[in-house]
């Protein structure tokens, strides 16, 4: 975890946002206490992401698919995410928002 307050600052100061919708499905989780990455660790995923650009990625605890639609941001066209959630009250929510991201990205093209 990053702690130290500059850092922090420094790293969100780089941070160019994740869009409206990413941003409001982290709203909404952090609203419902639902367990999300932290703004400097999505900062981190998302430049990992770019920068391995991987052909697959494997997701272990999607939740509401935030941390999923944050690298589906970023990742090179022919990326795969596979992406599983055990807790069966939160799997709707999670198709529902990675439906509307796919929406939403395919208008973008």
């Amino acid at each position: 975890m990053i702690t130290e307050n500059r850092l922090t600052a420094y790293i969100n100061s780089l941070d160019q946002g994740d869009g409206e919708l990413i941003e409001q499905i982290a709203e909404t989780a952090v609203k419902n206490r639902v367990p999300i990455i932290r703004r400097e660790t999505a900062a981190l995923l998302k430049t990992m992401v770019t920068l391995v650009s991987p052909a697959r990625i494997l997701e272990v605890g999607t939740a509401v698919g935030y941390s999923a639609l944050l690298m589906a941001s970023v990742m090179p066209e022919n990326c795969r995410i596979t992406t599983i959630e055990k807790y069966e009250k939160r799997i709707p929510e999670a198709k529902e928002n990675i439906r509307k991201i796919e929406i939403y990205l395919g208008d973008q093209q």
